[in-house]
């Protein structure tokens, strides 16, 4: 009888410092716990993975990315950790391989790339499609992929010369030529799912970004699923096939235990363990992360400037629905920078209001915490008031009427970031009518009068909005006209360094654009 026992990581985005959601908690928590796991005497043999998304999405991240542009750090950090494996996120890709692949190249893990394939040698970008393991006589596959959908949100020159399969045939594929070689067979994918677990019904639009429902549901021959991406904390049987996936940042470790015996799995049982439940912190991963560790924090600590902004509301539910002078002083730097027609931008967590006084670049990166271009697109008028009724999908009415967001943005995954709040125009909204009916108007602010159906805009938005994330067609289909080199983060750094009272007074005057009509 032999004990096999898998940990995986997935989605840790760099949080080394505190974890967002958990403060006093970081991934240094997570490496202590993985050291008592991996060193259990009752397993016969342990098997570690990360399944990417582990060089971007923290403040610290933001500091290797955009000062030492080096993010070997973490996979120093990812060594001390012993991992036997590691699969590609598709956040590897936001700053291009100069970034990523020096990073992979010093993981001591092997890498599973099954789905992402160098043109040039018409193999896997890096590493090796899957691994068989012959442990004492016992072989167990395993094999990596990664979401294909990772053209729709980066830039070209960021994935040049690479090809993404389709991860469900890629997965396909190889447990057909698997299974008959091992005795277990694990995928490991990082992606998540596009149905209910227990119904099996859709709870996205089906555009290949997420397909492990359909994996586990159309493939057989799977004994173990693990999957990340969606950062859910799942430890379920779907379809027979135990499925893990351990949330964010490191906050769980999933943990998968196989007792094999006699030629087959006698018992397979998976848990998700909390990283909150060690207080030390590792000491010799904290020394793999110097000297950007603690050079990082002293940049961090760095005052950026004041914010005049007057805080209309720490309700974030309020803030979406009626506008905030955060996300309209964002729309107008977008506005200046690019000259467009208007701007949208999302309001992405509950930080927005802590905007005013002396501001550090911890406190901007907690508010604003992610990399994002600035696009400009262009939209007809007609496609703009389909644009507007796909972003107020966010909210619905309750059977009281009272105004709430709709649970299709919060389950199975928080989708705040695909609501956006926008500036130049006024909207006239009746959220009584039918979805798809709800605009009423839309008007051009600088002229007063409504948009012209057949007249081309210019808008402001995200490079991850202006290629279609969100899954809106609109601007999937939209021609992008200019991409900013200047990101988002670093017009808010000179506005701070530079405040201007009479632009502060317009936008805390000036910032709602939502008109709610009987």
């Amino acid at each position: 009888m032999k004990t096999i026992r898998f940990l995986m990581t997935s989605d840790t985005h760099a949080q080394w410092l505190d974890h967002p959601d958990h403060p006093g908690h970081s991934l240094l928590n997570t490496a202590c716990l993985m050291k008592q796991l991996q060193s259990d005497p009752s397993v016969d043999l342990t098997l570690t993975i990360d399944l990417g998304d582990f060089i971007q999405g923290s403040s610290m991240a933001t500091y290797t990315s955009t000062i030492t542009h080096d993010a070997r750090p973490y996979a120093r950090a990812l060594n001390a950790m012993n991992y036997d494996y590691h699969l590609f996120g598709n956040h590897e890709f936001n700053f291009g391989p100069d970034y990523y692949r020096p990073a992979y190249e010093d993981l001591k893990g092997k890498i599973l790339c099954a789905n992402i394939i160098d043109q040039a040698t018409q193999s896997s970008l890096m590493g090796c499609p899957y691994e068989i393991v012959d442990f004492e006589g016992v072989k167990i596959g395993i094999i990596g992929v990664t979401t294909h959908y990772i053209p729709n949100w980066e830039l070209p020159e960021h994935y040049l010369g690479v090809d993404f399969l389709d991860a469900f045939e890629t997965v396909k594929h190889y447990v057909s030529l698997l299974r008959p070689q091992v005795d277990i067979l694990v995928v490991a994918y990082h992606g998540g799912f596009e149905s209910d677990l227990e119904t099996g019904q859709a709870t996205e639009e089906d555009t290949g970004e997420n397909q492990g429902y359909r994996m586990l549901s159309q493939i057989p021959g799977i004994d173990l699923f693990l999957s990340g991406h969606q950062h859910r904390q799942i430890c379920q049987k779907v379809n027979g096939v135990l499925t893990l996936q351990p949330g964010y940042g490191g906050e769980k470790i999933a943990s998968a235990e196989i007792v094999y015996d006699d030629g087959q799995i006698k018992q397979l049982e998976g848990e998700l363990l909390d990283f909150r439940s060690v207080s030390q912190e590792s000491a010799t991963v904290k020394s793999a992360l110097e000297p950007e560790y603690e050079d990082s924090q002293a940049w961090l600590n760095q005052v950026l400037g004041h914010s005049l902004m007057q805080n209309s509301t720490q309700d974030i539910l309020k803030a979406r629905s009626q506008g905030h002078p955060f996300a309209e002083m964002i729309n107008q730097l977008l506005l200046k920078e690019t000259a467009a027609d208007f701007a949208g931008v999302s309001l992405l967590n509950e930080h927005f209001f802590e905007f005013q006084g002396p501001i550090t670049r911890k406190q901007l990166l907690a508010i604003y915490p992610f990399y994002n271009l600035i696009a400009v697109v262009e939209v007809s008028g007609a496609d703009l008031y389909k644009i507007m009724e796909q972003n107020l999908n966010y909210f619905m009415l309750d059977e009281a009427g009272k105004l709430i967001v709709n649970p299709a943005y919060i389950e199975p995954k928080a989708q705040h970031f695909n609501y956006d709040l926008y500036s130049g125009f006024t909207c006239q909204v009746n959220l009584s009518q039918p979805v798809g009916q709800r605009v009423q108007k839309i008007i051009d602010e600088r002229t007063n009068e409504a948009i012209d159906l057949d007249k081309v805009y210019r808008l402001a938005v995200t490079q991850y909005r202006a290629v279609g994330g969100g899954n809106y067609p609109q601007y999937r289909e939209a021609p992008i006209i200019t991409i900013s080199s200047v990101d988002i983060q670093s017009l808010i750094q000179d506005a701070l360094a530079n405040p201007d009272k009479q632009d502060w007074d317009q936008i805390n005057q000036h910032y709602a654009h939502l008109l709610y009509i009987n």
